[in-house]
């Protein structure tokens, strides 16, 4: 007569997972003047965004996302990293029979392996779904950001041709409208 055993195995795992992503773009730079100037321009028009210059960058850190741009390129990026935490636990059960010839600790061995097989499935759907949290989060980022650069060239664009205009000739009039971004500048040459 043979006996059935019933066998539970429970395993849980705690691992710290990690997810990254970079966007890169270019902001449209006139060169009205050499690229040295321009970049100042631009530089004192970031600052005013909240921008830090750590040498030819400009960084802004929001929560999780990193902005740098470089000053003399124009270039763009993006970043943002993140840890969690995550802890999964799963439990499993079989049956074994004395006459099949499978011991205890061979069932146990192969519900152990099942197991540690749906935990590291786990942890890969964890971490995808960061992956896509994160990206999402920079797409956001980015969007919102977009119109901020683009003002701030356009800023940087305007005073670089005040600075054209005076070099050309004797400023008569300039006249400005901010809810536009139109610049009228005549110049007596």
């Amino acid at each position: 007569m043979s006996r059935a055993y019933r066998v539970t195995v429970k395993e849980s795992a705690r691992r710290v997972i990690r997810a990254e992503d970079c966007v890169r773009t270019q902001l449209e730079v006139l060169g009205l003047l050499p690229c040295e100037q321009m970049a100042e321009l631009l530089a004192i028009e970031l600052t005013q965004l909240g921008f830090l210059r750590e040498g030819g960058q400009m960084i802004r850190d929001e929560g999780k996302v990193r902005t740098m741009i470089d000053l003399a390129s124009g270039m763009v990026d993006l970043s943002a990293v993140e840890d969690q935490d995550l802890e999964l636990e799963r439990k499993k059960s079989g049956m074994t029979r004395d006459d099949r010839g499978q011991t205890r600790k061979q069932v146990e061995e192969i519900l152990k392996q099942q197991l540690a097989h749906e935990i590291d499935e786990g942890v890969e759907r964890s971490q995808g779904e960061l992956q896509q949290q994160i990206t999402d989060k920079l797409e956001s980022v980015l969007r919102d950001l977009r119109s901020e650069l683009d003002h701030a060239c356009n800023r940087a664009t305007a005073a670089a041709l005040k600075i054209k205009a005076a070099q050309m000739g004797q400023i008569k009039e300039m006249m400005e409208d901010p809810s536009s971004g139109s610049l009228t500048i005549v110049v007596e040459l």
